[in-house]
């Protein structure tokens, strides 16, 4: 029964009406140390090997771009040293919206800021 399915999302690989992106051709090159194909990487979504990495480049690229496109990867912080590193996040939040207030000739809003980034500033985060 999982041959069926391959067979028929293999099927419309080739085909435009359901994509909203630009479709990747279908590729039948074939890694030389594992011997998986692009339609094997489409389906199930992993790689067999690191050499998989280099001959289907191209393609896992494209697939890349389109899957992080939308949103921006920020990292995981540790656990341990989690307040410390978003109070460090804070203040270079608060100095960029600081410069964005000068810029603006808003100076009550800067003077707030000021104010803030000072305060974080005594309690250790720099």
């Amino acid at each position: 029964m999982i041959d069926l399915f391959s067979e028929l999302f293999d099927m419309f690989d080739g085909m435009d009406m359901f994509s909203v992106q630009p479709v990747i051709q279908k590729d039948n090159r074939k890694c030389p140390v594992c011997g998986r194909t692009w339609s094997d990487f489409r389906r199930t979504g992993r790689f067999g090997c690191g050499e998989c990495y280099q001959v289907f480049r191209s393609g896992a690229e494209q697939v890349l771009r389109q899957a992080q496109a939308s949103s921006a990867h920020s990292g995981k912080i540790p656990s341990k040293s989690s307040a410390d590193i978003k109070a460090k996040r804070r203040l270079e939040e608060l100095r960029k919206q600081l410069k964005t207030a000068v810029n603006k000739e808003d100076y009550e809003t800067a003077a707030k800021l000021h104010a803030e980034i000072k305060q974080l500033e005594g309690n250790g985060a720099k």
